[in-house]
């Protein structure tokens, strides 16, 4: 059995931080959403009219490209970026411009994923 923990902290556009994450076993579907640790939520539904503005991730094992994703309703990528492996690399602060909508949710495709 594998897992896979993937985490993101995001700087949003209104000055306020976020961190998602996921702890991905090998039930997962195809991908795994990472969700607000504090409320649960998604990322529509707790960022809903802000931007992602900055972002550090990192994932416990390999993430397939293209790494971690912000997809609309109908599934279609608004945004993606990089997650390093904490064991090996210092993660980094990473600009991006992502914009975020209700119903909007960051998924990441690991090898938990997809074992």
């Amino acid at each position: 059995m594998s897992n896979t923990y993937t985490s993101a902290m995001c700087y949003m556009s209104d000055g306020s931080s976020r961190v998602f994450s996921v702890d991905a076993t090998d039930s997962t579907g195809t991908y795994a959403e990472l969700t607000d640790v504090i409320t649960g939520n998604s990322l529509g539904d707790s960022a809903q009219n802000l931007r992602i503005v900055k972002v550090m991730a990192t994932c416990e094992n390999f993430v397939y490209s293209p790494g971690i994703v912000v997809v609309d309703q109908q599934n279609n990528v608004v945004g993606s970026f990089g997650a390093v492996q904490p064991e090996s690399q210092a993660p980094a602060w990473e600009a991006v411009n992502v914009p975020v909508q209700l119903n909007y949710t960051m998924k990441v495709l690991t090898q938990a994923t997809v074992a």
